[in-house]
């Protein structure tokens, strides 16, 4: 399921992302592959639901990330590309 827009689909159709340790806090990484251990996010492919994730948090309380998480540009970018939007 979504964490930003709740849809319902199978996992090939949504992109995981997982909270790696890093220093204090834990850094948003994207798991194409689902290999990386740990609590993973779904989110539909699309910039929408990556930016609505972002805004309502949603990836820190489904990642259960303890002192924040960092999301940095970059990744950001990077799900850009990946749906063939450009900024």
């Amino acid at each position: 399921m979504c964490c930003a827009c709740r849809r319902r689909g199978p996992k090939p159709e949504l992109a995981r992302f997982v909270a790696v340790p890093d220093g204090g806090r834990a850094r948003l990484v994207r798991d194409d592959e689902s290999r990386l251990p740990g609590r993973g996010a779904y989110v539909c492919r699309t910039v929408e639901c990556f930016e609505t994730a972002v805004e309502r948090r949603a990836f820190a309380r489904a990642t259960r990330a303890q002192g924040g998480l960092i999301i940095d540009a970059v990744l950001a970018d990077t799900v850009r590309q990946g749906t063939g939007e450009r900024t």
